[in-house]
């Protein structure tokens, strides 16, 4: 008889236990997951599957008890967990060769890229959801140029890049990243680039919704150690941006700004370089913006933000945003970041 237990993530000595497991399969247990079961048969693990949010990760299974319906009980499972929690849109990021497996359950492929297949299951799907936002933003089927950003928060350095742009362009999208993994919110960082640009007449700002990959939910579990992550991470944002942005959208540009001092963006940068021309879209790269005589980065205005310096920011945002950072309404954000030790 198979027992399905959770495995409770502070009961150290049942979590060594999952992680052991995965080991066998070459698969690593990753610090973002909420949420674990096991199934044992007489004690022992058999099988397992982990969750981060609304992410389905670390499936494993023993050989010899593939095919007896434990896979659609592990599904199943976490999907619950899921729904108890809120969340009604899944995603699922495996091995190539175990697509069939998953899609047999009604998830449905986002794309495959290197081996890697990225699927979706729940309430939207990537199609639906931008076809909504295009209609929704009433955007005709002229091209269009766009720029994505993260804009946490919003500075004179972002909008000095889509004043330019919007110079050389009938129509500009500033998609801002959805994920709330930053130091300031989705909400928050998408109303003060609205505000921000609001005296540009074809400038429409968009959420990128959850598809565009970031480092924070991207899996890599089951990755071998060597796997250069971020170009492979890269190369699939891309892609799917290709797939999916550019056709819905009729994106044509893509503009970007000069990377001075994150080797993760820059690299980026120059994967976007090799990779959109080759699709139909041109990348037009902007020198960053200086103040100061050095180029302006939100991580200038955090780190700012965070030994007290509010003040200092003047020069380095809009008003828009300066009159928020010296806002009561601020001020949770602002304790956050002074106690944080990351650079988001």
């Amino acid at each position: 008889m198979f027992v399905i237990e959770e495995i409770y993530l502070d009961n150290i000595e049942k979590k060594t236990d999952v992680v052991n497991f995965l080991d066998k399969f070459n698969l690593e247990y990753e610090n973002d997951i909420d949420y674990s079961i096991a199934v044992y048969d007489n004690g022992n693990i058999i099988a397992t599957a982990s969750k981060a949010k609304n992410v389905l990760k670390c499936f494993a299974i023993l050989d010899n008890y593939q095919g007896l319906g434990i896979t659609n009980s592990l599904v199943k499972n976490i999907e619950d967990r899921m729904f108890k929690e809120g969340l009604y849109h899944f995603f699922i990021f495996t091995p190539s060769y175990n697509q069939t497996i998953f899609t047999n359950f009604g998830y449905q492929e986002i794309i495959t890229s290197n081996g890697i297949t990225i699927l979706e299951n729940g309430n939207q799907n990537i199609k639906n959801f931008l076809s909504k936002l295009k209609e929704n933003n009433n955007l005709t089927d002229c091209e269009k140029a766009c720029i994505i950003m993260n804009g946490n928060p919003f500075t004179n350095g972002h909008l000095y890049l889509i004043e330019e742009t919007a110079r050389e362009n009938d129509c500009l999208l500033v998609f801002v990243v959805t994920e709330n993994k930053s130091s300031f919110p989705f909400s928050t960082r998408m109303r003060l680039i609205k505000e921000g640009t609001k005296h540009i007449n074809n400038v429409v700002v968009l959420e990128t919704g959850p598809y565009l990959i970031s480092n924070a939910t991207f899996p890599t579990y089951f990755l071998k150690k060597n796997t250069d992550i971020v170009t492979l991470q890269t190369k699939i944002d891309c892609e799917l941006f290709v797939t999916y942005y550019k056709s819905i959208f009729n994106i044509t540009k893509r503009y970007i700004g000069t990377e001075p001092y994150c080797e993760v963006t820059r690299t980026y940068n120059e994967m976007m370089k090799k990779i959109l021309p080759e699709n139909g879209i041109d990348v037009i790269e902007i020198n960053r913006k200086k103040a100061l005589g050095y180029a302006i980065s939100a991580s200038k205005v955090r780190r700012l933000i965070k030994s007290g310096d509010i003040s200092q920011t003047k020069s380095l945002v809009p008003k828009t945003t300066y009159d928020y950072l010296t806002s009561k309404e601020a001020l949770p954000i602002i304790s956050q970041i002074k106690q944080s030790k990351g650079r988001h």
